[in-house]
């Protein structure tokens, strides 16, 4: 019987995300990497270096080699690769 209940708890909670009745809340907590990434400093003195702009019309994997490429060259953590990367989104991309 508990397992019944369970899967019942777990069904209503897929329905309230779906419905957009669950709380933002739950869907920060869901994503523990998104906290980290958040959480990280960024160093100091840190220069951001001029990255390229992705807007959707050209080649994704393209742009993610070369901000990769001067992101490593930097020596910058994974963590914060993940914050610079996000702000080289636009227009469609961003969506």
């Amino acid at each position: 019987m508990a397992v019944i209940e369970q899967d019942k708890a777990m069904e209503r909670e897929r329905a309230n995300k779906a419905t957009g009745q669950g709380g933002d809340e739950e869907i920060i907590e869901s994503q523990p990497l998104s906290h980290t990434l958040w959480d990280t400093q960024v160093p100091e003195g840190f220069k951001i270096p001029h990255l390229p702009t992705f807007d959707g019309k050209t080649d994704p994997l393209e742009h993610l080699m070369v901000v990769g490429i001067q992101i490593a060259i930097i020596g910058a953590s994974e963590h914060l690769k993940c914050k610079l990367l996000s702000g080289t989104f636009k227009d469609v991309a961003l969506r």
